[in-house]
């Protein structure tokens, strides 16, 4: 990897040229350093050269440029580097100090000001994925470190914009298990509109509730290894508030957000989640926002369940996690 220390010049595809001021970060893709263009400061995200070879995600890139961005909350790609000892990067608008990184509200390093807040920064993301699905881009690689939220008005940037590609084509990137699809996390499909709405539905149920969808009781191990991840993300994901099973509910002093927020929100919020992080198959499965509106939803009884009615909870359960006991039979059945 080329060594930019400051003042270093680096040449853009559009015969400008950004100076190196001083490096900010650094993460699995690439480094980010504070460069000076124009007189104006920008941020240039520079890749690994495991990252950078090959052209199909140069070339994307610069597909992404010439395109434009879908919606003023992604941080675009702006320019292009030329190559250097066979790396590149691009050059993006730096985020403002106002905006505090998502994952950072859920370790509780900082606040929302006011439920409002929260409400708003979830309409703005809804907004811009809509906006960039309708242009016919798919994201590609949603997590917790792509959203930049302002705590006290919920605007919101998203970034790592670099993972957007056409609908259809693949850049080979799939994300963290806990945010893919189950079809992703198994390797039987490539992300794409529908994978990123799933993935989008647990970044927004992250938000409003500030846990996990499908961890619950059932997820509960001394450590998560790859091994758990494929089984509770991949092939036996079960969402927690599964109307016919019930065995990943929250547990009371270790999922103490969702049992606090989960009756905060409107039935139509709630049921919005349960179809969209049902148990199925495939992501093309899940129905759209138009689909689920005004549709009503199965609810649990209140009243004490009868024998048949357990025994196809059970079987829900088996089914699920074939670990699970078989539903008994009735004598003479």
């Amino acid at each position: 990897m080329p060594n930019f220390c400051p003042g270093y010049a680096i040449a853009l595809e559009n015969n400008r040229t950004a100076y190196i001021k001083s490096k900010l970060g650094e993460g699995g893709q690439g480094t980010v350093y504070l460069v000076e263009l124009d007189g104006k400061d920008y941020a240039l995200k520079w890749y690994h050269r495991k990252i950078s070879n090959g052209d199909k995600f140069y070339r994307n890139l610069a597909g992404n440029i010439d395109t434009g961005s879908p919606s003023p909350l992604f941080v675009w790609p702006k320019y292009l580097s030329r190559t250097v000892e066979g790396e590149y990067g691009y050059v993006m608008d730096l985020v403002p100090e106002r905006y505090k990184c998502f994952s950072e509200f859920l370790l509780t390093k900082e606040k929302f000001a006011s439920i409002t807040v929260v409400v708003t920064a979830a309409l703005n993301i809804t907004n811009a994925f809509r906006e960039l699905h309708r242009k016919g881009f798919s994201y590609q690689d949603l997590n917790d470190g792509n959203f930049f939220i302002d705590p006290q008005t919920g605007d919101v940037l998203i970034c790592d914009t670099d993972n957007v590609a056409p609908y259809g084509d693949s850049l080979g990137i799939a994300g963290k298990a806990r945010y893919m699809a189950p079809e992703v996390v198994r390797n039987i499909k490539a992300p794409d509109v529908m994978t990123d709405r799933f993935s989008l539905s647990v970044i927004l149920f992250r938000l409003l509730f500030l846990d996990h969808p499908l961890e619950g009781r059932r997820t509960l191990c001394p450590c998560m290894t790859e091994e758990h991840e494929h089984k509770f993300y991949g092939k036996y994901p079960l969402f927690i508030y599964d109307p016919v099973d019930d065995s990943n509910i929250p547990v009371r002093g270790v999922h103490c957000n969702v049992i606090r927020l989960w009756e905060l929100y409107p039935q139509f919020v709630r049921d919005m989640f349960m179809c969209l992080l049902r148990n199925d198959d495939t992501a093309s499965a899940r129905p759209s926002h138009e689909k689920i509106q005004g549709r009503p939803f199965p609810r649990k009884k209140a009243f004490p369940l009868s024998y048949r009615s357990r025994q196809r909870r059970v079987s829900a359960r088996h089914r699920n996690d074939p670990s699970q006991p078989e539903p008994p039979r009735r004598m003479g059945a």
